[in-house]
């Protein structure tokens, strides 16, 4: 029998979070699923952890490590569900997170693209995933580009109908690095996407391996997101891509990569960012992270904003 939803797990050395965060698949108040955990070359225990749950509807594919989008793409083409619902290897779900996105999806059937808010957590502390209340203020409908912004999605929070990547392709293999992001247009270029602002999903940070934080011996193969706008004078486009290049920015200042910092320093139009992101997007790459060691960084940031910006505007 066909399940409803098929759980897509890339798994590459997660061996200390893959078993919480199966738990919390298998702990779902909504049980038609399937889960395919696709274990991409991993070198320490993860996939034996896996393979130790006796649980018919967790399957464990193994390939030679070839990078998020390839194995995000291998797992659709195992999947035997209607929708798709992915979930990192250290994230964790609410217990009723499937419970509530299928009642979403059941009360809009226009959708054929669905998503949630989500919670950020460090490793060591103790978050709760039974929330007796899931009431729903009301749901959000994202078909601007810059509604991403306002309404910020996880891939740990991200659900589609097979169908949607007949039409927005799937993900893009030849990058590793902004995947997310570079699907997110393609998908908003045909589907409107139903959002739920309650946060049921916990995204850990803080560790290992994680591909969001800086690290310089990782070779990054970043999408050219300015080829969205080559055929497009979408202006709400170019606010998104803008935001994307702004995290890019923020993320090379932290690796004090002064040349990626020129690279998409020129990209980004500063009006199109917010005074926050202005003052970190002028700051030079040796007060930016003299700054972000401080336990006051915003504070700080905040209180001298209007010097800062005035002293630096133009400076890289």
């Amino acid at each position: 029998m066909q399940p409803f939803f098929s759980v897509i797990i890339p798994l590459y050395n997660k061996e200390k979070y893959i078993s919480k965060t199966l738990e919390t698949v298998l702990n779902q108040s909504f049980q038609d699923f399937e889960v395919i955990v696709i274990n991409d070359g991993s070198t320490d225990n993860s996939k034996a952890i896996v393979e130790n749950y006796d649980d018919s509807r967790i399957s464990i594919f193994s390939k030679e490590n070839k990078g998020l989008s390839h194995t995000k793409n291998y797992g659709i083409q195992q999947a035997n569900g209607t929708y798709m619902a992915f979930l990192d290897a250290d994230d964790l779900w609410n217990d009723r997170y499937l419970e509530t996105c299928f009642s979403q999806i059941e009360s809009h059937p226009d959708f054929k693209v669905f998503a949630t808010n989500y919670n950020l957590f460090w490793p060591k502390k103790h978050v709760e995933l039974t929330k007796k209340d899931n009431k729903i203020s009301e749901y959000k409908s994202i078909s601007r580009y810059t509604d991403i912004i306002k309404y910020p999605i996880s891939q740990s929070s991200f659900i589609v109908h097979k169908s949607v990547f007949e039409k927005a392709g799937y993900f893009d293999d030849s990058i590793n690095y902004g995947e997310d992001e570079d699907y997110y247009i393609r998908c908003l270029k045909h589907f409107k996407i139903s959002y739920n602002p309650n946060p049921l999903i916990f995204y850990r940070l803080g560790i290992d391996n994680q591909m969001t934080q800086p690290n310089t011996s990782f070779i990054k193969r970043i999408p050219d997101f300015d080829k969205y706008l080559l055929d497009s004078d979408d202006t709400d486009l170019k606010k998104y891509i803008d935001f994307i290049h702004y995290k890019l920015l923020v993320l090379f200042k932290a690796e004090r990569n002064t040349e990626m910092v020129k690279f998409y320093k020129k990209k980004i139009n500063p009006s199109n960012l917010n005074t926050i992101h202005r003052i970190k997007y002028h700051l030079p790459i040796s007060i930016f992270n003299f700054l972000k060691q401080k336990k006051s960084y915003f504070s700080i940031i905040s209180i001298h904003c209007c010097i800062m910006f005035s002293f630096l505007n133009g400076k890289s």
